[in-house]
Formats: structure tokens, sequence, C-alpha cells
């Protein structure tokens, strides 16, 4: 389901901004989320999921893995992923700021690691983008799959609010555009959460998430009765650590 639709798989909404804790110049950061969908870049590919994740930085340069697992009578037939992942930041100025690296998706039911054939058991990409210090801190990002030859061109903007010592509200929009091989698509999509900090290196949310998409590749269980949505309202909430 993951290949016909879109190719690739990784988390989009409802993602823990993890508060590193740092030993020297190396920090690892944590985070589990729980998503009632599990949307990427207007797709949905699973229903609800358990989302856990470790990242290490050492420096401008971080090596991260991620993972999902569906959950529920019809999730489990999404199967599961795990995402490796690699980037390096390119402060460029005091106002802009980059990151380049490469992503290696994995499906363990589709075979094994690093199997690429066909793009059943994963896929590699490589990405670029472009973070401005502006209000709104708008960024722009691109990245294109090897394995199924997609090219993905995607924007966005983000804010918070401090709405007290330890909580904040957050909010984020996203627009992009997917081309790939025989396929293609527009998706957007915006969030609104509630964050708390319980320690400087322990946080958690709440938050709600509205995607759309110019087909109709929304809410997998319609998708698997073939008769999808273009838009969706979902949910999720998660912690995040510091180490």
């Amino acid at each position: 389901m993951k290949k016909l639709l879109l190719g690739t798989a990784s988390l989009l909404m409802a993602a823990t901004a993890a508060i590193p804790a740092h030993a020297g110049d190396i920090s690892v950061s944590t985070s589990i989320d729980y998503v009632t969908d599990y949307v990427f870049r207007g797709v949905s590919l699973a229903d609800s999921a358990i989302q856990p994740g470790v990242e290490v930085s050492a420096g401008d340069f971080t090596v991260g893995a991620w993972f999902s697992t569906g959950v529920g009578d019809t999730s489990i037939f999404a199967g599961d992923e795990v995402d490796l992942y690699a980037s390096y930041s390119l402060p460029l100025s005091g106002s802009l700021s980059a990151d380049v690296g490469m992503t290696y998706y994995h499906y363990p039911q589709g075979g094994s690691l690093f199997e690429t054939e066909g793009g059943g058991a994963g896929t590699y990409e490589v990405f670029g983008s472009l973070g401005f210090d502006a209000p709104l801190a708008p960024s722009v990002s691109a990245y294109y799959d090897f394995t199924l030859e997609a090219f993905t061109l995607e924007g966005g903007v983000s804010h918070s609010v401090a709405t007290g010592d330890k909580t904040s509200f957050d909010l984020g929009a996203t627009v992009g555009l997917v081309d790939g091989d025989g396929f293609s698509y527009e998706y957007g999509s915006a969030s609104a959460s509630l964050g708390y900090a319980f320690t400087d290196a322990v946080s958690a949310y709440v938050g709600a998430n509205y995607a759309l998409s110019s087909e109709e590749t929304l809410n997998y269980k319609k998708i698997l009765q073939g008769n999808a949505k273009d838009n969706l309202l979902f949910f999720g909430a998660g912690i995040a650590a510091g180490f």
C-alpha cells in the first residue's frame, strides 16, 4: 500500500520536538508518539500507530532512527517501518541555515534490510532544506527518492507562543507537491498543539492535525475499502527526553 501510493514514508505531523541534554559536543534525544492516523506527505499509511525515535547529534552532524508500528484491527495490515537517517547542518549566515542528508526507509515485512529492488523492502532518499530566521520561521525542502524516482518539494511555516513558564501553544502549516514515476499530487497540512515542559530535558504535547490532498489518498481504512478521502482530521500525543 505504501509503495503504490507514495513510495516513501516518514513522520510528517505529530512529531515531538525533543529537548537534548549535552555531554560535551554530543547530544542524545528520544521521543515516542501516538497518532490516531499516520499521514505522510498527504498520504494515509495507517490508522492508529505508535512511533518511537532516537537521535544523536555531534556538532553539526546528526544520525537517527525512527520507527512506526500500526495498532488496531486495521493498522496491523499496514506493516512496520524503520527510518534510518543522517544529516549535516550548514549555517550559511545569521538568518539562513541549510541541511543536507539522506534517509533509508525500510519496511521489514517487505524483505531484508537494505533490499531496494522494487521498493517493497526499502527506498533511499536524499534531501536538502533551507531555514530562515524570520517571522513564522519559513522553510523550504526538496527530496528525491532514487528507488522510486520521486521528487518532492515542500514549504512550511511555524509559530510558538509561550502560554506559561512550562507551557506553549504551537502552530504549523505545510504545503507540498510530489512528482513520481506514474503519479503526482499536491498536499497540505495544518497543526496545533499544546506543549508542557516537565524539566529542561523532558517535554510532552497533545495536538490536532488536518491534512489535505489533491487526490483521494487519506484515511487508511477507507483506502483499503476503495473509498478514500481527500482530507482528514487526526490527533497525536507524545513525550520526549534528552540525555
